[in-house]
Formats: structure tokens, sequence, C-alpha cells
């Protein structure tokens, strides 16, 4: 699910939303499940003068280490005019009993670049799904389960505040160590008792 899907090759931009979302005759031909991996399989006709099919490839494994099962989207696959154009996806990723969220899945630098092509050489294919939601395994009704979101909890903003306090409270400590170390005469003359005398020497 996402709230606006758009593909651009070379120059030119097309807006897939309309033709993806509440259409009752979408082609999913070559979507298939199991337990272990799904495909999630998009074709569009007259898209840029062909037939373009987009397949979102998900694997999901068990590992011991958290002792859970785990999804993530392996690749995203374009093919068109008889070429297939690969995007490595495998930041999209959560335990399989949740799905999976983030304001932006894009190819795009600035809007997270989630989606790496695969190849060294400049893609003319740019994607980007906003307000994307995908569950593959465990889904239960017509609800996304629980979502793991792609934000992270510790932000730039949340690290540099960290920082800026960890360093503001070291200066106070460092000043509260030097007042407390500083020592006070604990003996004075008295005014009643002789006086000191200088003795001058010549």
């Amino acid at each position: 699910m996402s709230q606006n899907f758009s593909v651009k090759y070379g120059e030119r931009w097309e807006d897939l939303t309309p033709m993806t979302f509440g259409v009752q005759q979408l082609n999913l031909t070559g979507s298939f499940w199991n337990e272990s991996v799904a495909r999630l399989s998009l074709t569009y006709e007259q898209l840029f003068g062909t037939t373009v099919t987009f397949k979102f490839i998900l694997a999901n494994r068990f590992y011991p280490v958290s002792a859970r099962h785990w999804f993530t989207m392996e690749h995203l696959e374009i093919h068109s005019n008889g070429s297939v154009v690969y995007f490595n996806a495998s930041q999209i990723t959560g335990p399989s009993i949740y799905s999976f969220h983030c304001q932006y899945v894009s190819t795009f630098n600035n809007k997270g670049s989630l989606l790496v092509p695969s190849s060294s050489q400049p893609s003319l294919w740019h994607i980007t799904l906003q307000d994307f939601q995908i569950q593959a395994f465990n889904v239960i009704g017509e609800q996304f389960s629980y979502a793991s979101d792609c934000a992270g909890f510790f932000s730039p903003g949340i690290w540099m505040g960290l920082l800026t306090s960890l360093f503001m409270l070291f200066i106070f400590t460092y000043g509260l160590h030097m007042i407390l170390s500083l020592k006070t005469m604990d003996r004075f003359d008295d005014h009643k008792g002789p006086t000191i005398t200088l003795t001058q020497i010549v």
C-alpha cells in the first residue's frame, strides 16, 4: 500500500497511483506466496510505450540470534522490452509478524535511497513510493499488522541534542569539581595577640 507510486524513465514521469490502488482489474499475474518466499508482480500495459512489470521479491528467514523469523525485501525487478533492471532493497526488513512502513521508499538520495541499483551503471529508472507499507507473511484478514518503521529512534537531531547535553554536563561537572576543590585559610591573625613583626634587613 502506498499513497503515491511514481516512476521515472529517462526524463518522463508517470503516476501509477490511480492504476494500482483501488483498481479491481489490476494485473497481478506472476504473484505468489508461501511461508518462505513471496513475490508481488504488478504489470502495466502501455507504460512508456511498452509493457512494464514490477516484481517485489521478499524472503522470510529464521535467525537463531533473535529466535524469530524476519522478512527482507531481496530486490525489486523492473521488466521491460525483454530487459530486467534490479534494485537492492535489503533495508526493507522487519520481524515477519509485523508489516514494514516507511515515509519514502525511493531510488533518490534525498528520500532515503532504500532502493539501490544493482548495477554500477546509472539507471534510467527511478521509483518513489510515498507512505509505503507492505506485509507478505503472517497476514490476518485485510489489515496490516503492527508496523516496523524505517525511521530510527535516534535521528540526527536527537543525537545532536544528546551530545550537546553531555558536553554541557561535562562542563558543569568540571566547574563544580573545581569549586569544591578550593581551599580556604584555616588560620588567621588574632587581633588580641601580638602583631606580626617584619624585620627589615638593610
